[in-house]
């Protein structure tokens, strides 16, 4: 179902709800979803400005892709459901044709039924118009956070390498023969609940994280993340379509290692994105 123009009424009736309190709206290309106390919102007509997540009206994470700012143009754009879809044009040397996909509450994602969880899943696709061209594309996600924590799934096992506060800037490459997953979870200030970040390493070039204190005298402890996924070999051939994702996950701060192994393992056996 393509939407060029729609009203919130009639979203509103083909939209199905997963949990009791969640309310999802959009006007034309804008959709807002409320799942508990998290809030999540995307305007396809503005692809730099990508997903934000605000909790209790404070934004706390932001996920977009790093488009060429004067080169990048919105084509068209769809609503389904739980799903938002943009394709863009970028508008430069590279002739490149990208598709974004959000898509909350990811039927396979093991935390889709926690009560007061939510996912967030972009799934990315590129491709160029041109014989050759460079197809690289990068991801970025800010966190403001207290500490975050890092993991490598692999092979049924979910490795912590970290401890909180000891990262602040960390950079890992992502060329491994068998899947493994990325997964960074973060404390988030005067919250009940923790927010995590899944990579896949056959999807994912490599990834990048940084931080840098936050100058706020009432969350003195908060840090500001930023994360930069890099999709897409350097060069790419007209008519190969390249496609990656990346996965976001709210859920509650008891057991949180038990929930974190139980999506990456789930994210790892997912099938491989058709190319």
């Amino acid at each position: 179902m393509r939407i060029n123009t729609i009203t919130k009424q009639q979203l509103n009736r083909g939209i199905r709800t997963n949990t009791p309190n969640e309310i999802a709206h959009s006007n034309c290309f804008e959709w807002t979803n409320t799942i508990g106390s998290v809030a999540t919102r995307v305007d396809l007509q503005e692809p730099n400005a990508g997903m934000s997540l605000t909790s209790n009206d404070t934004l706390f994470s932001t996920l977009h892709i790093l488009f060429p700012e004067s080169s990048v143009l919105f084509k068209d754009g769809w609503i389904r459901e739980h799903d938002a879809t943009g394709i863009y044009a970028i508008n430069d040397a590279r002739q490149l044709q990208t598709s974004i996909l959000w898509r909350l509450q990811s039927s396979w994602c093991p935390m889709k039924n926690l009560e007061k969880s939510l996912t967030a899943e972009l799934i990315l696709s590129n491709q160029t118009l041109r014989e050759q061209s460079d197809g690289a594309l990068a991801m970025e996600c800010t966190v403001l956070a207290t500490s975050v924590r890092t993991a490598v799934w692999s092979r049924d096992t979910l490795e912590w390498e970290t401890k909180p506060m000891a990262l602040q800037n960390f950079r890992r490459d992502c060329a491994h023969e068998d899947v493994t997953v990325q997964c960074l979870i973060f404390e988030l200030p005067a919250h009940k609940q923790k927010f995590a970040l899944f990579a896949r390493s056959d999807e994912i070039h490599h990834t990048t994280l940084t931080s840098t204190p936050l100058e706020e005298p009432n969350a003195p402890k908060t840090r500001k993340y930023v994360l930069k996924s890099h999709f897409f070999p350097t060069i790419i051939e007209k008519g190969v379509l390249h496609r990656g994702r990346f996965l976001a996950v709210m859920g509650p701060s008891q057991a949180e290692k038990d929930w974190c192994l139980q999506t990456a393992d789930a994210f790892a056996q997912q099938p491989a994105l058709l190319q």
